[in-house]
């Protein structure tokens, strides 16, 4: 084999091995740009649950219509249709027996994810005064929370009680 045709040979090969280390470079930057839209995302999905259940179990006697309005600002779907047609009934308990609640996510995790919702699992609790005794009581909440995209936004769209 001549020198040139050596050459040719070793430049056709470096060129090879060049094509395929910029595409499992391409490839490889592509997944990581994916994985970190994902945990991004899941923050955000996090986020949102924690804020509308601390919402939801950090409620005032002297706040109560503003309470319920947060809830329903970072709700959707059934779930704000059915909080909304209860919420007046729900203030005039709450005002009526002097309830007030300090909530805290002590733990939250994924379940499950699609592209339009996540089911997240939440365990909380809450502080409870009121006028029928309770003072301080501690209560806790295991709650299964789906949350929707609503217009690039994550919002509670279903809250259950797990046992």
């Amino acid at each position: 084999m001549r020198r040139t045709d050596r050459l040719i040979a070793a430049t056709v090969g470096f060129a090879i091995v060049a094509a395929v280390f910029t595409g499992l470079a391409a490839t490889s930057l592509r997944d990581h740009r994916a994985i970190e839209r994902e945990h991004i995302e899941n923050a955000e999905i996090l986020d949102a649950a924690r804020s509308g259940i601390l919402a939801m179990i950090s409620i005032r006697d002297a706040s109560a219509p503003d309470d319920v309005k947060k809830v329903l600002d970072q709700s959707t779907g059934a779930f704000k249709t059915d909080f909304e047609a209860r919420s007046a009934a729900f203030v005039s308990v709450v005002q009526q027996a002097k309830v007030v609640t300090t909530g805290d996510v002590v733990a939250q995790g994924i379940e499950s994810r699609d592209d339009e919702t996540a089911t997240v699992l939440v365990y909380a609790t809450s502080s409870v005064t009121n006028a029928a005794g309770a003072e301080n009581e501690t209560r806790s909440w295991r709650l299964r929370v789906t949350m929707t995209d609503d217009h690039n936004r994550y919002k509670m769209s279903k809250v259950e009680f797990v046992a």
